[in-house]
């Protein structure tokens, strides 16, 4: 595996993850998307590379390891690496961690516990898995089943989560379940949970069409014994806490994925303009550059509205409507610049390869962390 410069630490950090995209991550990246993640040692190595290479550094104080950037220079870093990397699964995770967990922590979590946890995630020794969904929730923190009782010593947790990604080899659980089922949305409570432990219960492989490369499974928890320190923030705060991760989440989940749309707009170009039946270039027809055209603006509009909502988050003040924005508008401009360079190659983008697994991977992005369709009725409501 080719070594990653890691001198300067913060400095040039958007080079150094564009290097580590285009030279690390996507190593076999069509091979391990046809193996499916099945086996950890196609994908553990790799995260250990971003997290060697500053990847989940970013924007933690430098107390817990980060390099304490602004959340704008970072969305511009990591939009380098997806501009270097071709394995979309990698970012996604990458993203998820740094996003929807790591920010959780370090804005709820107890002086022990951030000094404890995070170290561990930025230098690669553990990993964080988000907790949530379970059969029939869905997005919907209000429909969580996961129950937590109260003990003696602190809690025991029962219940079963699905679709959690990384969740096969992570250490950490970061874990939304019901305290108090008569306190409606008071009643939901997040805890902290070490995953090596007696009653957790990590099961099958959850099959997908795309973002195959790492993996995504169910974890049941079967009468785990937790102590009081375990809980994230205060017990009630659930509801709290998971609607500030989901903000992060659908804010920049996807800043690397726009930088693997530029690579695919700037490829797709030179597709159109080298391929030339009967000697004229294919780019020069309306309808193709047309095509060319709507995908240079929904990748311009894309990277401007994560700069913007990075901008906030550095300077407020924060839109309430922000996170389903971007979220939305990225997602759909994903997904539609990927089915945009599969017509403009025709045949060759309807082969198994490059762009069939991009139109693959993007269309899970119109579903992950809350449906386009969620997303325009909380736009609406907040109109």
């Amino acid at each position: 595996m080719p070594k990653i410069d890691r001198s300067d630490d913060s400095q040039n950090i958007g080079e150094r993850l564009f290097t580590l995209g285009r030279d690390v991550l996507s190593q076999d990246v069509e091979a391990r998307d046809r193996r499916g993640a099945v086996d950890e040692n196609d994908w553990l190595p790799l995260w250990q590379a971003a997290a060697d290479a500053g990847a989940f550094r970013m924007v933690l104080p430098p107390e817990y390891g980060g390099y304490g950037l602004p959340v704008l220079t970072a969305i511009r870093a990591l939009h380098r690496l997806g501009e270097g990397c071709r394995d979309n699964g990698m970012l996604l995770g990458i993203n998820g961690q740094l996003w929807a967990m790591q920010m959780s922590i370090l804005e709820f979590g107890s002086e022990a516990q951030k000094q404890h946890w995070l170290p561990r995630l930025v230098d690669g020794r553990s990993i964080c898995c988000h907790m949530v969904t379970e059969e029939g929730s869905g997005s919907s923190a209000m429909s969580i089943k996961t129950r937590a009782e109260r003990t003696d010593d602190g809690y025991r947790l029962s219940g079963e989560k699905t679709w959690i990604g990384m969740g096969s080899s992570a250490d950490l659980g970061q874990v939304f379940a019901v305290t108090n089922p008569d306190h409606g949305a008071w009643g939901l409570s997040a805890f902290l949970i070490d995953l090596n432990q007696p009653g957790v219960h990590k099961e099958t492989k959850i099959e997908k069409a795309g973002h195959r490369t790492v993996p995504a499974g169910r974890i049941t928890l079967d009468g785990v014994e937790i102590s009081e320190a375990a809980r994230l923030g205060p017990e009630g705060a659930g509801q709290s806490i998971f609607n500030r991760s989901i903000d992060w989440e659908r804010r920049f989940i996807f800043a690397s994925h726009v930088g693997a749309m530029k690579r695919q707009l700037d490829e797709t170009i030179a597709f159109a303009r080298g391929r030339a039946p009967g000697g004229v270039a294919i780019s020069t027809h309306q309808s193709v550059s047309n095509r060319l055209a709507d995908m240079q603006v929904r990748y311009e509009t894309s990277r401007m509205l994560i700069e913007r909502a990075a901008s906030e988050m550095d300077e407020g003040p924060e839109n309430r409507m922000t996170p389903s924005l971007v979220k939305l508008a990225v997602s759909e401009a994903l997904l539609a610049n990927a089915e945009a360079a599969m017509r403009i190659r025709g045949g060759a983008g309807y082969s198994i390869g490059e762009t069939e697994r991009m139109l693959r991977d993007m269309a899970g992005a119109v579903t992950l962390g809350g449906t386009s369709d969620i997303q325009r009725q909380i736009i609406a409501a907040l109109q």
